[in-house]
């Protein structure tokens, strides 16, 4: 295999790395759903693995593993982004690099702040595969974002951002995010 070739942890080959682009469409459930759900579910485990960092448990993959399975959490996620595809104020790019494949996706709404009654920005969702990390995608895909976020007219934008993601939070404050609040949580015996 040439130096410029790579094999992801599926043993496929990702192409060649200096000429990759990242690329944005718009979702289809008919062609996406099943390869998005499962960028999902993985978002999700990564979520509970730092959650159970963060509070002090011990991280139990299978515990969460039948969770995801007992509240069908890829199902009721497809079922709503489907209901998402045709409203005006949500929108889910799927990003494509060699091969046109999904390699990750950003999920955008615009809502009412239940706070202080004004139309907001929120990045609901961003998943990029472990494979494609370390490029300086999650900062384009974010930018596509802030562009559609401005077109629509709408500022400030909000993400909600486990604390101990660091290479989440990192990304978004150098992106002009900082901490308006906290979520505060007591661990132990109550």
């Amino acid at each position: 295999m040439p130096d410029n070739m790579l094999e992801n942890q599926d043993g496929r080959r990702r192409g060649n790395l200096s000429r990759q682009t990242l690329k944005p469409r718009s979702y289809c459930p008919e062609t996406d759903e099943g390869t998005v759900v499962e960028f999902y579910l993985d978002l999700m485990r990564g979520h509970y693995r730092l959650w159970s960092e963060l509070v002090g448990e011990h991280h139990d993959a299978e515990h969460w593993e039948r969770v995801l399975v007992r509240e069908e959490a890829g199902e009721r996620w497809a079922r709503e982004l489907r209901n998402r595809v045709e409203d005006p104020d949500s929108l889910l790019l799927i990003f494509t690099a060699d091969r046109d494949e999904p390699i990750g996706f950003l999920l955008l709404e615009i809502q009412t702040d239940h706070l202080i009654f004004c139309k907001k920005g929120f990045i609901h969702g961003i998943f990029l595969h472990p494979d494609y990390r370390g490029r300086g995608w999650s900062r384009q895909m974010l930018a596509w974002g802030e562009r559609w976020f401005h077109e629509k007219g709408v500022s400030p934008r909000h993400v909600y951002v486990i604390s101990n993601n660091l290479a989440a939070v990192k990304l978004y404050a150098s992106m002009g995010y900082r901490v308006t609040d906290y979520r505060m949580t007591k661990i132990g015996n109550f």
